[in-house]
């Protein structure tokens, strides 16, 4: 980044994003960028955030990458560091992290509860916190976390995905009540079926005839949704859950004939 681009970055606004692979992460990158801020692409793979901060740049916007891995607090605290003495205190976290592996409640162990826990919901918590570290002293902040309809909703084999996507929902409540007086916003984006690199050959495209708008989502319709509630446009929204699914979640399944 030349000192020219630095000094542009830190005069105005800037985003932290969290898992910028190829799909969501990414597509919430470029709307951010879209949006004039300078962005700081996080993700454990570097070359997935090099790529995005390619993609960033070459979209006219401003983007550094940065390595980490969010199960590593003094890995996550260093990087975030790292950020704010680059680009300055940034104005906006959005962090688009989680995973799932599905079974039966019942037959799910231990180990894979508590790893689907920690991807979900304990980094989420620990980013928050850290970023938290600079954005309460600035007096100013947008955190935009991705959550889940799974987080609203029961279903099969969704056992430890879907409480920690409610638990994460819980936690944006929280937030938001908490640092309200500091000027920081909280809320979340909740997809439904969403067309992406991880969920090709799984069988998804069946769901297509349970979405009222009939399509699956695309990365593009939740980055928009992401960068909506961090922009000014969102001021008076916080605590908030924006439900991103083609009107799955509103449908009646036990009184909808079709």
């Amino acid at each position: 980044m030349t000192t020219a681009q630095s000094t542009d970055a830190a005069e105005g606004r800037t985003a932290i994003v969290v898992g910028t692979g190829p799909a969501i992460g990414r597509a919430c990158a470029l709307a951010l960028g879209r949006d004039g801020l300078a962005v700081a692409c996080l993700d454990r793979d570097a070359d997935a955030a090099k790529a995005t901060a390619d993609a960033v740049r070459a979209a006219g916007g401003t983007a550094e990458a940065y390595v980490v891995d969010v199960l590593d607090r003094d890995a996550v605290r260093s990087t975030i560091a790292d950020v704010v003495q680059a680009q300055g205190v940034p104005d906006v976290l959005v962090n688009v992290v989680g995973g799932s592996k599905w079974a039966l409640s019942a037959d799910e162990d231990d180990a894979t509860f508590d790893s689907v826990l920690a991807i979900n919901l304990r980094q989420q918590w620990v980013v928050a916190q850290e970023t938290l570290r600079h954005m309460i002293p600035a007096g100013r902040g947008a955190i935009v976390v991705i959550a889940s309809v799974s987080g609203l909703d029961g279903s099969t084999r969704h056992g430890s995905y879907g409480a920690a996507k409610a638990g994460l929902i819980s936690l944006v409540k929280t937030l938001a009540v908490e640092n309200g007086r500091h000027g920081i916003r909280v809320n979340a984006v909740a997809p439904g079926t969403i067309d992406t690199p991880a969920r090709a050959g799984t069988g998804d495209d069946q769901l297509v005839v349970k979405v009222p708008l009939g399509r699956r989502g695309r990365p593009e319709d939740i980055g928009n949704a992401a960068a909506f509630l961090a922009s000014p446009l969102a001021d008076y929204i916080t605590g908030q859950t924006l439900t991103v699914d083609g009107g799955v979640t509103v449908r009646h399944s036990l009184m909808d004939l079709d």
